[in-house]
């Protein structure tokens, strides 16, 4: 069994409370915690799952890809699985599998819904992903900072700079930038190209996003398509259009996946402080209502 404090408490409360989603904690591929809703799909009672081999309960011809989305370190979307309950009928659920580090020991969150639901599913809840975000410093899928992390070091590059002016917020003489990148394109790339395709589209970018700003700066993982930057010790305010054209060229420079030319485009909207803010919340907000194109 899983120690009990290898998930937050709170998203094990969460967790154990969904009872129309199929969920399971698996760790070393074995069950560890487990959800009613997926206990009612596999006709098994608690204790005839808990310790249970996830792979017994795949059938023979997913079990390869099920065990290789298991093993990756990266957030797999939805994937076609056939569950096998107590009578040995084949359930076709679409299922989600997010790997989470706790402790520096990695279990793997699964969650699964019947395809006929997964339309509902969509409407109805966020997905992992976004609920993970709120509990996790890292974004699984491109190992950036995630908003937390982000917050934590925008609130900190404020202090910084206030300790600079000692104090003073008038005498403050070095901007913060806070930039938002809006990823156009995306969504396109996954539906002519397959997930593939845009896995490596996003790591494309991250890449170059990366190697286009400072070591000093901060490069973040947002909701669905966007990405945050933190730039500091921006002494002249005209630089933000060196930055964000710099930033600009990362989108425009071709992206070729297998021969294919994959096409983006993206969004940019800023804010500085301490004009637009003196919070990561305001300076966010800002940002948003921002928008500069």
């Amino acid at each position: 069994m899983m120690e009990q404090d290898m998930l937050p408490p709170h998203l094990g409360d969460y967790f154990l409370g969904i009872t129309d989603t199929f969920f399971a904690v698996v760790k070393n591929d074995v069950i560890v915690e487990i959800n009613p809703a997926a206990l009612k799909i596999l006709g098994l009672e608690q204790k005839e799952a808990i310790d249970k081999p996830i792979l017994e309960l795949i059938s023979q011809s997913d079990q390869e890809q099920f065990q290789q989305a298991l093993a990756s370190n990266k957030r797999v979307d939805y994937m076609n699985i056939h569950l096998k309950n107590k009578l040995g009928s084949l359930v076709d659920m679409a299922a989600r599998i997010v790997p989470i580090f706790m402790n520096n020991e990695k279990v793997s969150l699964i969650e699964a819904q019947d395809q006929t639901n997964i339309i509902n599913l969509e409407k109805k809840c966020k997905s992992l992903e976004e609920r993970l975000l709120n509990i996790s410093p890292i974004d699984v899928q491109t190992n950036l900072p995630s908003l937390v992390l982000f917050n934590d070091r925008v609130d900190q590059a404020i202090l910084r700079a206030l300790r600079e002016a000692r104090g003073v917020l008038a005498d403050v003489k070095a901007y913060l930038m806070v930039v938002i990148i809006n990823v156009l394109g995306l969504k396109e790339i996954e539906s002519t190209f397959g997930n593939e395709a845009k896995r490596f589209a996003i790591e494309t970018l991250v890449s170059r996003f990366k190697s286009s700003i400072r070591s000093v700066d901060t490069v973040a993982k947002g909701p669905e398509d966007s990405f945050y930057f933190l730039f500091e010790n921006v002494r002249d305010k005209q630089n933000i259009y060196i930055i964000t054209s710099r930033l600009r060229n990362c989108a425009q420079l071709p992206i070729l996946f297998k021969e294919q030319r994959l096409k983006v485009d993206i969004e940019i909207s800023f804010s500085s402080y301490p004009d637009n803010g003196t919070s990561p919340m305001a300076l966010i907000k800002w940002a948003k209502l921002n928008n500069k194109s």
